[in-house]
């Protein structure tokens, strides 16, 4: 007697309008941050410090929200795994993510000094970063298995034009010295952004909470971080640690580049301008690039964002361009390799995922490779930019695009370690 062999389960399709709801906070989060960072902290910087001390200003005002970039993405995410409500697990924690967020965007918008421009962005790292863990669960949650690729291209798509959106505002409103207005629609875009969200992830929640075992507090520990001290998943945390390590490093210092070295008039400006070319040059291969990357492997993608975004960063030191149209020409080589990362960024994630019963707390992990670099890394380089400039000219700028080569290196060499994955 013979018996059949079970068929394979294959998940629904989610189908083209649940993965843009889904990922419409992707493009509300980047609509978020991409301003703050690369425009609004260095105009509001600039106004408020001698220009000699602005480097190390900036790095201390991204630097005051550290602690919680790195402690409450996989805290809130841990929460979230084993949080029991009517409404589900991630989305009450988004909603009330969102609402502290928009307080800290109000505190930065007003800010007389720079001490209230850090406690603002305290502020906002706190909820956002809050709200972004939950998010970060979700997405393993309700995606299908087999549409992990489609779902990051998806989200790289809207990150993209989220990012372009917001410099667009910033560079409308910088036009008419008005550039501060921009927090506040960013609060507007943060909220309805989150609506979407809320309507499709009705069904997140429904799989079984990870089971409570009696243990020390050292035994829960090392269980909580062992997702990065072994396996695949470590090495795509890694990864993502470094290239995102390699555009913050410049990025936060772009507007005194683009000043000091360029010579462009209009220094907030031009660098909204740069940054649009960047994020319209990278949406194609954001959006392509997941459901591509199903059949060609996701390692690829990682391969060629490095080389075009490292080369950039080479040919910046070497050339140290005045030339516009060729810093505009390199803008979109930048934005070619920027693309290709985030085609696979989340897919990578989601395919290594070690339980998905604990999605949240370690999907919180792999934020913290996004958030950390993000707020140590311009501290460490905004000192170095200064203490070279004032000893050395200009030429800290090579220093800092020096340490963005040797990321994007690192980042290419942790994603060769992963084995489960092409």
């Amino acid at each position: 007697m013979t018996t059949a062999a079970a068929a394979p389960v294959v998940q629904p399709r989610f189908g083209a309008l649940r993965h843009l709801a889904l990922a419409s906070w992707w493009f509300g989060s980047n609509f978020h941050w991409l301003p703050i960072g690369g425009i609004l902290i260095q105009a509001q910087v600039r106004g408020l410090v001698p220009q000699g001390s602005q480097g190390t200003a900036i790095g201390a005002v991204v630097g005051a929200g550290g602690i919680f970039a790195v402690l409450i993405p996989p805290l809130v995410g841990y929460y979230s795994d084993r949080l029991v409500t009517p409404w589900g697990r991630r989305r009450p924690i988004m909603v009330v993510g969102v609402a502290g967020d928009v307080v800290g965007l109000v505190v930065m918008m007003t800010a007389h000094s720079l001490l209230q421009m850090a406690a603002g962005y305290m502020i906002i790292q706190l909820f956002a970063n809050g709200a972004g863990a939950a998010y970060a669960g979700m997405i393993p949650d309700i995606v299908p298995d087999q549409e992990f690729g489609r779902a990051s291209g998806y989200l790289s798509a809207m990150f993209t034009l989220g990012g372009l959106a917001g410099v667009a505002v910033s560079l409308a409103l910088a036009s008419v010295h008005q550039v501060t207005l921009t927090y506040l629609v960013i609060a507007a875009v943060v909220v309805l952004t989150l609506l979407p969200v809320l309507w499709i992830a009705r069904a997140e929640g429904r799989l079984p909470a990870p089971a409570r075992e009696s243990a020390s507090l050292a035994e829960e520990l090392k269980q909580f971080i062992r997702p990065l001290t072994r396996g695949d998943f470590a090495w795509v945390c890694f990864t993502r640690l470094m290239m995102t390590a390699a555009v913050s490093v410049v990025y936060y210092f772009l507007s005194p580049f683009f000043r000091d070295v360029v010579h462009v008039p209009n220094p907030d400006q031009f660098t909204a301008e740069w940054l649009l070319v960047v994020f319209i040059a990278g949406i194609p291969l954001g959006f392509l690039g997941g459901r591509l990357s199903d059949r060609a492997g996701r390692k690829p993608f990682v391969y060629a964002s490095s080389a075009f975004q490292g080369g950039v960063a080479l040919l910046f030191i070497v050339l140290y361009p005045t030339s516009v149209p060729l810093v505009i020409l390199l803008g979109v080589l930048f934005g070619l390799g920027y693309g290709l990362y985030y085609a696979v960024d989340w897919a990578l994630a989601c395919d290594t995922l070690p339980d998905r019963r604990a999605s949240a707390k370690d999907m919180g992990l792999f934020h913290v490779a996004y958030t950390l670099p993000q707020t140590f890394f311009p501290l460490v380089a905004g000192f170095i930019l200064d203490f070279v400039n004032r000893t050395g000219g200009d030429q800290g700028y090579r220093v800092v695009f020096g340490f963005s080569i040797l990321f994007f290196a690192l980042g290419t060499l942790f994603v060769s370690r992963i084995r489960s994955i092409r």
